[in-house]
């Protein structure tokens, strides 16, 4: 599994700045499924289906969405009945990163959830639909050249927006599980950007990846705006 991240920020102080983060890293788990023994959160799920928007996305949008405001209202439990679980199943996942993220969850306080978006859908359905097809290596740069920060501020977005790209198999709950992990990656910005206060909105999506059979791209796009 593969992921890599990027962040577009405009903070005023005195003047205007970007600053990016680039990072990339990598698991390798054996060939087996992750099975989840836990009922889903109602009220989240109730909220959710109240965004007429997300009634629209696909099963595998939607569960992505579930699983990352899961997180985010609830870090402690998504630690002990989802981390916990997953590291037992596959211990090849356990690092130094692993152990960072369970302190994080531990004494981590709950923050908003996001908002289904459907402008960075639209975004993240873009981008990962480019790099799919044309069978790509994980980039924030489309394949015709065009950076993160231009495709960004082509759909609108010009401060606090950040990106999370996977590659993997097709599974919603594994992909956030290896975002968050980050192992590899020194600023776990993935794990950043997907628990961040400062985020509002989100989009993503999947789109299997040319030449390379059972493999995808997620990309996850968020919004602070």
């Amino acid at each position: 599994m593969k992921f890599h991240v990027k962040r577009l920020l405009s903070v005023f102080i005195a003047c205007a700045f970007i600053s990016f983060v680039h990072s990339q890293g990598s698991i390798v788990l054996r060939d087996a499924p992750f099975i989840v023994e836990t009922e889903k959160d109602a009220s989240i799920q109730q909220w959710l289906d109240s965004n007429a928007f997300y009634k629209k996305l696909s099963p595998d949008q939607q569960e992505s969405i579930y699983w990352i405001n899961y997180i985010r209202k609830y870090p402690k439990l998504f630690h002990d009945k989802i981390l916990i679980p997953f590291l037992e199943q596959f211990p090849e996942a356990k690092s130094a990163y692993s152990k960072s993220l369970s302190a994080t969850l531990i004494s981590m306080s709950p923050v908003g959830l996001l908002i289904p978006d459907e402008n960075l859908t639209k975004v993240a359905i873009e981008h990962a639909t480019d790099l799919g097809k044309h069978g790509a290596g994980i980039s924030h740069s489309s394949t015709s050249g065009s950076s993160f920060q231009e495709r960004m501020n082509k759909a609108g977005y010009f401060s606090n927006v950040a990106e999370n790209i996977y590659e993997g198999k097709r599974s919603s709950l594994e992909a956030l599980i290896f975002l968050l992990i980050d192992t590899g990656v020194k600023s776990v910005g993935h794990r950043k950007n997907i628990l961040s206060i400062e985020m509002k909105r989100v989009g993503l999506s999947f789109y299997p990846i040319k030449g390379r059979p059972g493999m995808f791209f997620l990309v996850q796009d968020f919004s602070g705006e």
